[in-house]
């Protein structure tokens, strides 16, 4: 028995309620329709490159509208760094197309979402942009990206080359500041971030200079006309950034080249403002003999930067500061801070090697006896004189006396004394007693000369 359902049509009332409601969605549909064909999106691009003008000289080729409301094309996008000095090289950021569907029902709630395509060169960016009075959303993944077509200029300071790919993922909560301002609060951020370069990636085109941005007056003496930079061949890069509970960590940072290594530790004490961040971290890096042989320039400019080699043969460079005015200090950090290549167990107090010297002997008769100590083996005995030498004041009235060794020790007998030679002595004054030596130095009146 087939199922019999009421037909509502039939009904006056329920025909003007589906009435109503059908004029309802057509409205709707050709308001979306009508706004996406009458949407001034050339004033869009102009206020586009009003925003960016201060940093950048920006092209757009032009910007198209799409079928399907709240899409439209970007074409030609070129973004070029301003050199603030006249030998710096500009960088160019080049999108050959972006792609960017406005969520107008999104809209309608009080949140700017976005979905975009980015393509450069032969690769991809794909994500979403979410932006509202309470945070910030951020989902971003590339492919296949040409380093080249990137600002990677901006953050090494050199070019680069060879495919990129990357995640962005940011949860950004909107606080009132100290300030009474609305703003992010990095403190409740989340997110994690990954980096890599499967293959052939390369650092540096042999022409340009490698320059610091130092604060140092004679650091910058030194770095002001930049460092003679070949090209590094990377096999492979692979860095990932956790951000939780109010800290940025770098978790990886893995890197396969024959022309040395590098090791990052960096660590970041988020603030509200983030500037104002805390920075922890230690760069350790040395190139390789390939590299010395095949790039003498390269292999120097590793080692010129002032960074002090450490006892695992890396030259370190600790960060320390604001995320706005970081320091890079040359001075060994990591694991291995406190070490030195001289002291590699970390110990600062240096060995003693100053020798204490003897207290100096006492003269004969002053009434102290001193016994020396017994040295733990005996000393070897001296073979006796080949000839005896008479010394040149014998028989002047004035008696030789050999030399003394220390208080109260007697050297061995035949250990190289001078044996008298017979003879008699012009006799002394009665009144003054003339002392005789004897063995061990000590000196003893004369028979029969007066106490």
């Amino acid at each position: 028995m087939a199922m019999q359902f009421p037909n509502l049509g039939s009904r006056p009332r329920t025909r003007k309620v589906l009435q109503y409601l059908g004029f309802a969605v057509l409205g709707l549909v050709t308001f979306v329709f009508a706004f996406q064909m009458t949407f001034p999106f050339d004033r869009v691009k102009d206020k586009v490159v009003d925003l960016l003008t201060e940093k950048y000289d920006v092209s757009i080729g032009g910007v198209e509208r799409g079928f399907i409301p709240g899409r439209m094309y970007w074409k030609a996008v070129s973004l070029r760094t301003r050199p603030a000095k006249a030998d710096d090289v500009a960088t160019t950021f080049y999108i050959e197309q972006l792609e960017v569907d406005l969520g107008l029902v999104a809209l309608l709630h009080g949140t700017a979402a976005v979905k975009l395509d980015a393509k450069i060169g032969p690769g991809h960016i794909k994500g979403d942009i979410a932006l509202s009075k309470d945070d910030t959303s951020i989902e971003l993944a590339g492919t296949d990206l040409p380093s080249a077509s990137l600002p990677m200029r901006e953050v090494l300071g050199l070019p680069m080359s060879g495919k990129l790919r990357f995640t962005f993922n940011l949860e950004l909560p909107n606080d009132k500041s100290k300030t009474g301002k609305v703003g992010p609060n990095w403190l409740k951020a989340e997110g994690n971030v990954e980096l890599a370069c499967p293959s052939g990636c390369t650092v540096g085109d042999g022409k340009t200079k490698l320059k610091f941005n130092v604060t140092n007056q004679s650091q910058q003496a030194f770095a002001q006309n930049g460092i003679d930079f070949g090209q590094l061949n990377i096999d492979s890069l692979l860095a990932t950034v956790e951000l939780k509970e109010g800290k940025l960590e770098v978790t990886k940072f893995e890197t396969k080249s024959g022309d040395g290594e590098v090791h990052v530790d960096f660590n970041l004490a988020l603030n509200q403002e983030l500037n104002q961040s805390q920075v922890t971290g230690c760069l350790r890096f040395t190139g390789s003999p390939g590299l010395l042989k095949r790039e003498p320039k390269t292999h120097a400019a590793l080692s010129t930067t002032g960074a002090p080699l450490g006892p695992d043969n890396l030259f370190h460079i600790k960060l320390d500061g604001t995320l706005k005015q970081m320091r890079r200090l040359g001075i060994i950090c990591g694991p291995n801070a406190g070490k030195t290549v001289d002291n590699p167990g970390g110990s600062t107090a240096r060995p003693n090697l100053t020798v204490t010297p003897e207290p100096p002997a006492k003269p004969a008769g002053s009434g102290n006896i001193t016994i020396p100590q017994q040295p733990a083996q005996p000393p070897q005995p001296v073979p006796p004189p080949q000839s005896v030498v008479v010394p040149q004041n014998y028989g002047n009235n004035v008696p030789h006396v050999p030399p003394s060794g220390p208080t109260g020790e007697s050297p061995p007998v035949g250990a190289g004394q001078i044996p008298p030679i017979p003879t008699t002595p012009p006799s002394p004054p009665p009144t003054t007693p003339v002392p005789t030596p004897v063995p061990g130095g000590a000196m003893e009146p004369s028979p029969g000369a007066s106490p």
